[in-house]
């Protein structure tokens, strides 16, 4: 027997429908429901699908992620539009609170007459404002991270949607929101320290006037000046094929300002400061690269304590997970960042391995020792403005140079600041004494 040729078979097969059709009533209707149903779900799905390719066509979407650097300008630049009050879920935040934006709200003062501030930060919900001449919806979002991700807790995110015609204002948005926030020049220094491979914002403090600072010498004024040079040397360095960075060793007695004295520089150019612990046990090379690449804007970068981390190239603690030569690449290797100004502060200047502080990585060395008389009649008239030069003088002629940290002495004096005659009579009980003032209480006391 043979089989029939495919078109004979489809022949006899759309007959067959035909005549099915034509004569069985239950044919007809099954396929009339089917046509409906199939017709009534397209009718359901097309104004999706319509408004799906509306916004596609028609509309821009700004979207910005909560790791991002522009994520706290933007928050808080949207928290600040009238509208932006009107979002349905805020959190609650009590404590450096500027890098999610928000609203601030100061609830009074504590006992020390320090205010009391809290920020309301929008969450989540949408926002409908009117922007120079356009319409832009806003909706901030949060949420929370999964088992397998590599940090818990929550992501963050931003959109802004405006028609595709609003495109123009993009720049304008993100320049004026840079500007309400991290180009805002409000007299304060922010300082930050490593949060996963970035850094978060822990404290904003108002810049600490570079005259209110004691040194010998002229430490103040070259140091201000050098950087001052290099600031507006870019473009030469890039002539000269000069990688674009500046390093800085700080060494001497602990107590005597070396962190302060890189708070201050950076409030005098309008910079802050990102604060690494070489020695903290979970740094490795890998971390403390992605560190270094992440680092905020128009910030220095200050590396404590360098000292207690290597002796000559070997960790001085198991704990230390960095290594010798990670560090190095790290500071000027290929992947470097250039524009970076790196200061390292040390309290043994003879336990570093040369190659850690020659020039390129340490530029220039600056001895930051223990107060001399001239520093001791400047702290003095510092507490006191009405005493005489003369009368400073021979009361700081008591202390030999180089015997006490400035910590020691603004210590004896703070203990004293109500009850100047005691400054006098306790005077020549102000002896050297042992100080383990770490580096970042001298930071935050600055």
């Amino acid at each position: 027997m043979t089989l029939p040729d495919l078109p004979t078979l489809w022949t006899e097969l759309h007959g067959l429908i035909r005549h099915t059709l034509a004569t069985n009533d239950l044919a007809q209707g099954g396929l009339l429901i089917a046509a409906l149903s199939a017709a009534a779900m397209y009718a359901r799905t097309l104004p999706g699908m319509l408004w799906s390719r509306l916004k596609h066509h028609m509309t821009l979407t700004l979207d910005v992620q909560g790791d991002d650097a522009a994520f706290p300008w933007l928050a808080a630049w949207l928290a600040a539009q009238p509208v932006g009050r009107k979002l349905s879920h805020l959190g609650v935040v009590t404590r450096f609170n500027e890098q999610m934006g928000g609203q601030n709200l100061t609830l009074g003062t504590d006992r020390d007459g320090d205010e009391i501030n809290v920020r309301l930060v929008p969450l989540s919900g949408q926002v409908l404002l009117r922007y120079r001449g356009h319409w832009l919806l806003a909706r901030p979002e949060r949420q929370r991270r999964g088992q397998g991700e590599q940090h818990l807790g929550y992501s963050h995110s931003l959109t802004f949607r405006m028609l595709a015609s609003s495109r123009g204002i993009v720049p304008t948005l993100l320049q004026e929101a840079y500007t309400f926030t991290a180009g805002r020049a409000d007299g304060k220094v922010e300082i930050y320290v490593p949060q996963y491979e970035g850094w978060r914002l822990v404290e904003r403090r108002p810049a600490r006037a570079l005259s209110s600072l004691i040194y010998d010498t002229d430490l103040v004024s070259g140091l201000h000046t050098d950087l001052q040079a290099f600031f507006a040397d870019h473009d030469w360095y890039a002539g000269m094929g000069i990688p674009y960075r500046r390093g800085y060793l700080l060494h001497g007695p602990p107590g005597n300002g070396k962190s302060s004295l890189v708070a201050a520089l950076a409030g005098a150019f309008g910079l802050n400061v990102c604060v690494l612990n070489l020695a903290t046990p979970d740094l490795n090379d890998d971390r403390l690269t992605s560190l270094l690449a992440n680092l905020p804007r128009r910030a220095l970068l200050l590396l404590e304590d360098i000292d207690a981390v290597f002796l000559g190239r070997e960790p001085r603690a198991p704990t230390v997970k960095l290594s010798f030569n990670g560090l190095l690449n790290a500071l000027d290797g290929v992947a470097a960042g250039e524009g970076r100004v790196t200061f390292m502060t040390t309290n043994d200047l003879a336990g570093l391995d040369p190659a850690l502080i020659r020039p390129g990585r340490a530029d220039r060395h600056l001895p930051v020792a223990n107060a001399t008389q001239a520093q001791l009649a400047g702290m003095l008239r510092r507490f006191w403005p009405g005493w005489s030069v003369e009368d400073a003088g021979q009361l700081a002629a008591q202390i030999p140079d180089g015997v006490l940290s400035m910590a020691q002495v603004q210590e004896f004096l703070l203990e004293r600041r109500a009850d100047e005659p005691a400054v006098r009579r306790d005077w020549q009980s102000l002896r050297p004494r042992a100080t383990g003032c770490p580096t970042w209480i001298n930071l935050r006391a600055g």
